[in-house]
């Protein structure tokens, strides 16, 4: 039974221990994927009948230029696709865009971390 009990307080100490910090590669792969799920919901957006002047009225409130920029580029290629293209499996479109562009700034070469809220 003491065995029982030191082994839950172990478990328990271990789940409170403090969580090290992200390196900076991890945090730009954080954001990269904010930036993915954004696409997703640009995507959502589009299929729903959302015109693009107002997916740009809504970009155009981001202060963090770095992340701007990303979302006026995915709102340009996301409204430059056929309607037809984008509604014919809408879950995959989805899907794809948000990996397309998770790895496209995954790419993209920065020297430091914007000031964005996770999406």
């Amino acid at each position: 039974m003491k065995k029982l009990f030191a082994l839950s307080v172990l478990v328990a100490l271990v789940g409170c221990a403090e969580k090290k910090p992200l390196t900076a590669e991890e945090q730009w792969q954080g954001y990269c994927r904010s930036v993915g799920n954004a696409a997703r919901s640009i995507m959502l957006d589009r299929q729903n009948g959302i015109e693009k002047e107002k997916a740009i009225e809504h970009a155009n409130k981001v202060d963090d230029e770095m992340t701007k920029g990303f979302i006026i580029e995915i709102i340009d290629q996301i409204y430059a696709l056929p309607a037809q293209e984008i509604n014919e499996d809408v879950q995959a479109v989805r899907e794809k865009v948000r990996q397309d562009f998770t790895e496209k700034c995954i790419a993209t070469p920065h020297d430091e971390m914007p000031d964005y809220k996770p999406f």
